[in-house]
């Protein structure tokens, strides 16, 4: 597999290091101070381009490959904040609609997700349950052309946030009969639909998860995605995509812990010399390297799947259980390097070895897709 990057492909990772310094770099203080980030946001990342990447052009999006937003998520995992996630849950969201939508709902919700005045966002997850679609108890029941939304999502991210929302719902296709799950594009300013403060977070300040509650929330049965009943194959879809986006996440988190050692290394001085002359320090930073790039190419080489209209549920569940140990592990080892330093929030190796450990239990956990990519082994039949 070939990967040289195209002429597009380096212009936008360009464009993403520009970004990160102009846009993102002034206000990393005031994001964890204020464990949120400024408003207009989204509109930044619009105007850069950055949203509704793999959207059609008619629809108000860029038309490019997986693999550039893979590229530009490593770029701002580097800078070890949580910028990255609203620009992925905007255009992940977009990718599902425009993939599962009719006409009238891709030309209704797409622009302004991908112009920037609206935020996205997606949930399945409540208060109940991560992952088993049986155990949802939030509900849709059919009213006319509409259908009624009552009950509550944990963990939403964005969903405090003006704009729309894919929700998974149970779905009560006939009164008195238990129905399968529904995907529903929600306004977010819909009467009945209310958030609650964000969660407080080991890392990944303002990240926005929030509860999520619908009393009484009328939804448009034509918001509808895919076939009525047929959510977690539209669930399941979205998140193999979502793992191969976390994995860039943390590639470039990893990249910044090797560089924020090789600089520390080069700067302190113990007995008259660089603590890089040590041959400890190198053994460590060349172990760092590698397992970075490993990590690297496996990413890149899941995103080009992507693009090429491969399967990707096997190879997503892969990526999760090497990238995320390895990633965790990189960012442990930055913490000794930099000693006791590394321990102190003065240094910013302590907020990437915090953020480094969501990708555990964040889009699925790491236990889940061993048995996923295990039991798909048992099943093959080569």
């Amino acid at each position: 597999m070939d990967f040289n990057l195209s002429p597009e492909s380096k212009m936008m990772v360009k464009a993403a290091k520009d970004f990160c310094e102009k846009e993102i770099s002034p206000i990393m203080d005031s994001i964890i101070e204020n464990n949120d980030y400024p408003d207009d946001l989204i509109t930044k990342f619009a105007n850069a381009r950055m949203l509704g990447l793999v959207v059609p052009k008619e629809y108000g999006g860029v038309g490019t490959t997986n693999l550039n937003i893979i590229l530009i998520t490593e770029e701002l995992g580097k800078t070890g904040s949580v910028c990255a996630y609203p620009m992925l849950m905007n255009n992940s969201t977009a990718e599902t609609i425009d993939y599962w939508g009719s006409e009238d709902v891709k030309k209704k919700f797409l622009p302004p997700l991908c112009d920037g005045s609206a935020y996205a966002c997606t949930a399945f997850t409540e208060p109940g349950t991560g992952s088993d679609p049986r155990a949802l108890t939030t509900t849709a029941v059919p009213d006319g052309d509409d259908f009624i939304i009552n009950g509550t999502k944990r963990y939403i991210t964005g969903g405090n946030k003006k704009g729309y929302g894919v929700f998974y719902v149970k779905d009560e296709i006939m009164k008195g009969e238990k129905g399968d799950v529904t995907a529903f594009v929600v306004d977010k300013s819909s009467e009945g639909y209310s958030a609650s403060a964000p969660w407080s977070l080991m890392g990944l300040e303002g990240m926005n998860c929030v509860d999520v509650f619908f009393k009484d929330v009328r939804v448009p049965g034509s918001s509808i995605l895919g076939e009525r009943g047929n959510g977690f194959p539209i669930l399941l879809r979205w998140i193999a995509g979502e793992r191969i986006q976390q994995a860039a996440y943390m590639v470039g988190l990893g990249q910044a812990a090797l560089d924020e050692s090789v600089k520390y290394v080069k700067e302190r001085i113990v007995g008259g010399k660089p603590m890089g002359f040590m041959q400890g320090f190198q053994w460590m930073l060349s172990e760092m390297k590698g397992r970075i790039d490993a990590c690297r190419y496996l990413t890149y080489r899941a995103a080009c799947l992507q693009d090429d209209g491969k399967q990707i549920a096997i190879d997503s569940s892969e990526l999760k259980i090497f990238v995320t140990t390895t990633i965790q592990e990189i960012t442990r080892m930055a913490m000794q390097i930099h000693g006791s330093y590394g321990y102190s929030k003065e240094y910013k190796v302590e907020r990437l070895f915090r953020y480094a450990a969501h990708a555990g239990v964040v889009a699925t956990s790491t236990e889940l897709n061993k048995t996923i990519a295990g039991s798909a082994l048992l099943k093959s039949k080569r």
